[in-house]
């Protein structure tokens, strides 16, 4: 056991020492499953860790250097790792960057010698350690801790608390019990049927979606102008776009576990599903009606360059009384918000601008009816493709471990 464990090392500072030239190779195993696992904690592993095959990355990666990895009849897999840095080197030689789809391809064939199921376990401390290895340089601020894998998962123990939803009824006891620790709190689920799905609204999924916020809200109303004739809020507007997909500030969570865990089930058949329990303290839970909720909905109304300018000027650390050019844009967005209610309170602080908050809508369609729909309006924020302080709303164990719930790649069975 020494014998092998001296071996991984000795193949992991050979891979390390290969990246210090080779960029590419550190940077593919960053993007595709460090980052998350350092900023969340926890990231999906099994297309390495489960895998039995090369998968389809051939016939994926025409028109590019990669493909040469996986060429049937010179890709011959050893685990002699000089024998596999060098067909590397000779493949693909030196590269600036590579897509999404060639670093995963490239992690993938790094473990294509331990694809066997009698080199399983070898398989996952091989990777442990080079994820262990690889972020050390981009851990100043958050340290990894200790890793460990769950049915594919890979997770930091210190952070995470894991529970493998293994039948419903199992699930429906853990968030009762959930439900028993947050008296003081109400609980809000959501289902991403993938888990390295990131907990943020779809306007943020895309850099150039939240820098055309202003232009598709605008442009939606103009060209589709009958859709909305019954909406009398900035907040009705954006929950009619979220029906119809156009990617809004909101993110749909639902009070009901059960319909959470169904969108969790329902598609990505051959991923790991995630149900996300998030809370918030009761007297925080917002109607459609009230000023904090109509200010936010209201953003979309700013173009991008004055939600920025709002932004920076909401964390330069003056009040609002001596912030001239602060009360001159929050006065322009409160006239907007006065326009569809006359009775708001025009006076807008700085906090309320940057948070994010539950509501619970007027539940006037089928949709939010039958999911027991509520939304979180997420406020100015400079994220695009990270995870937001969202996170921050997420239930803990009495430990203060992220409580997660992982739902197995053989979704049928629930």
């Amino acid at each position: 056991m020494e014998n092998k464990r001296k071996s991984i090392e000795e193949d992991v500072w050979r891979l390390m020492e290969f990246g210090e030239k080779h960029t590419y190779l550190p940077e593919a195993f960053y993007h595709i499953l460090g980052k998350r696992l350092l900023h969340q904690g926890y990231v999906d592993g099994s297309f390495v860790l489960k895998a039995s095959t090369r998968g389809s990355y051939y016939s994926q990666l025409k028109n590019s250097k990669m493909q040469g990895l996986f060429a049937s009849k010179s890709c011959v897999p050893s685990e002699n790792i000089d024998i596999m840095i060098g067909y590397l080197e000779n493949v693909v030689g030196k590269v600036e960057k590579l897509t999404a789809l060639e670093e995963e391809a490239l992690v993938f064939w790094i473990f294509l010698p331990y694809l066997s199921s009698s080199n399983r376990e070898k398989r996952k401390n091989y990777l442990l350690l080079i994820l262990t290895k690889v972020l050390l340089p981009y851990s100043k601020e958050k340290k990894i801790g200790s890793l460990a894998v769950l049915d594919g998962v890979i997770f930091d123990k210190d952070v995470c608390d894991l529970e493998m939803i293994e039948s419903v009824e199992g699930y429906v006891r853990e968030t009762f019990l959930l439900k028993s620790q947050y008296t003081q709190n109400m609980l809000f689920y959501r289902g991403h049927s993938w888990l390295n799905y990131l907990l943020q609204p779809g306007i943020k999924r895309e850099e150039n979606w939240i820098e055309n916020e202003a232009v598709m809200y605008q442009e939606i109303m103009v060209r589709c102008a009958k859709e909305f004739v019954h909406c009398q809020s900035h907040l009705d507007y954006l929950v009619e776009m979220q029906h119809y997909g156009l990617p809004t500030r909101l993110l749909d969570v639902t009070e009901n576990p059960l319909v959470a865990l169904y969108f969790a089930c329902s598609t990505n058949r051959g991923k790991v599903g995630e149900v996300l329990v998030l809370r918030a303290k009761m007297q925080e839970v917002k109607y459609a009606k009230s000023d904090t909720a109509a200010l936010l909905a209201a953003l979309p109304t700013l173009s991008h360059g004055e939600q920025m300018k709002l932004l920076s000027l909401c964390e330069n650390g003056f009040s609002e009384e001596n912030d001239q050019e602060y009360k001159r844009l929050a006065g322009k967005l409160a006239a907007e918000v006065k326009s569809r209610n006359p009775a708001f309170e025009p006076r807008i602080r700085k906090k309320d601008l940057l948070s994010h908050i539950f509501v619970t809508p007027v539940r006037n369609n089928q949709r939010i009816m039958k999911q027991e729909g509520s939304f979180i309006i997420c406020g100015l924020g400079r994220e695009y493709g990270e995870e937001n302080d969202l996170g921050n709303m997420r239930c803990c164990n009495e430990k203060g471990k992220k409580r997660i719930f992982v739902v197995r790649k053989t979704k049928r069975r629930y």
